[in-house]
């Protein structure tokens, strides 16, 4: 639905209702189910819908001048307010009965979802396909035994080796190149220094300049000249999109493995974990080498539950220490995936401190 740079727009969950400020519904009096949503969770909540159908936001929404000199993702011209197509009201009419479906059956909980019953079509799956297939054998066959966590944890922390802790002034630094839908393209380079230290500079093939980091607290995106100083919860957001390039990730509390599954021709074993009321971690471990396939965290809201998933593979030997060289980031709307090819990694290599801290503007 929007253009959206993911190295540099920040979306931040909060639980705002539909006076306060930072609410959807605070500066979009017309919506009538989602006004408590939190502005920053909407268009990302309205790429899911249109994922769930089959359709894409045209399907719902009126373009009064699109700008057909742009990116398709990126055309413009919305009326997000006119109620002029019919599919608007029967869609709003739908999200209503999923919300009180929800409320009433399942505590609020996003349980039932547009997609549990279109499954990416307009018309809802009532049946199963036919022919049916059936499971061989005239039995349910028995889940196969799973390990304690940490046994595969154990096994994840062997794979990837010991990357010891950086002392200050030495850090990581990766580059490569980043690659999204619609031929947009451009080069990164990511710097860590320990846990609280981050940035990454992205420059686009249209010469754009984007930058992002972090130095303890204090947290800023910069775009070509301007600078802007974020909040605390773009804080936790972009310590988040730093430890995807930590060697060892951290571990979640509550931890459990819970099935196994496959993830790119890869057998994995499957780990659940509560990172709050809201959000629930999923790391894919795979079972022959131990190293991590996928990270999938989802957020519930009040409609459908947010996803943000990381693929990771290619892994390589980096000073003892395996670390993968594709990297690739998804959410809900489709023009959003990012796919990272590291050509470098530098361990263990002298960093300035002024790197993390905000550019001056100019």
């Amino acid at each position: 639905m929007r253009y959206v740079l993911l190295s540099l727009f920040i979306a931040v969950a909060s639980t705002a209702s539909a006076q306060q400020p930072g609410s959807a519904g605070a500066t979009r009096p017309k919506l009538q189910v989602l006004q408590a949503l939190p502005e920053g969770q909407l268009f990302l909540l309205m790429n899911l819908v249109a994922d769930s159908l089959g359709v894409r936001c045209d399907y719902c929404h009126v373009q009064s001048k699109p700008d057909l000199t742009r990116t398709p993702a990126n055309v413009g011209g919305w009326v997000w307010d006119s109620d002029d197509k019919p599919a608007k009201k029967i869609a709003r009419d739908m999200m209503k009965m999923v919300v009180d479906l929800n409320a009433r059956s399942f505590g609020g909980r996003s349980r039932v979802t547009c997609y549990t019953c279109h499954q990416g079509g307009l018309d809802p799956s009532r049946t199963t396909p036919m022919p049916p297939s059936a499971p061989a054998g005239t039995t349910t066959p028995l889940p196969a035994p799973l390990p304690s966590i940490d046994r595969v944890w154990a096994s994840y922390l062997t794979a990837v080796g010991k990357p010891g802790t950086q002392a200050d002034g030495v850090g990581t630094v990766i580059s490569g190149w980043d690659d999204r839908p619609e031929g947009r393209y451009g080069k990164f380079e990511l710097v860590t220094s320990g846990a609280s230290r981050y940035r990454v500079t992205l420059t686009n093939a249209d010469g754009t300049l984007t930058r992002q980091g972090f130095d303890g607290d204090v947290v800023w995106a910069a775009a070509n000249d301007r600078v802007s100083r974020l909040s605390a919860a773009d804080l936790t957001r972009m310590k988040a999109i730093a430890m995807r390039y930590w060697p060892v990730k951290e571990r979640p509390a509550n931890l459990q493995v819970v099935r196994i599954d496959r993830v790119n021709s890869h057998d994995v074993y499957v780990a659940r974990g509560r990172i709050d009321a809201t959000t629930v971690r999923t790391m894919y471990f795979d079972i022959n080498t131990g190293l991590l396939r996928r990270e999938l965290t989802t957020t519930d809201t009040m409609l459908i539950p947010l996803q943000e998933q990381v693929d990771y593979d290619d892994y390589r030997d980096v000073n003892g220490v395996q670390m993968p060289f594709f990297v690739q980031t998804s959410d809900g709307a489709p023009y959003d995936t990012a796919t990272r090819t590291i050509l470098q990694i530098r361990r263990d290599v002298p960093v300035d401190d002024a790197l993390f801290k905000p550019p001056a503007p100019k």
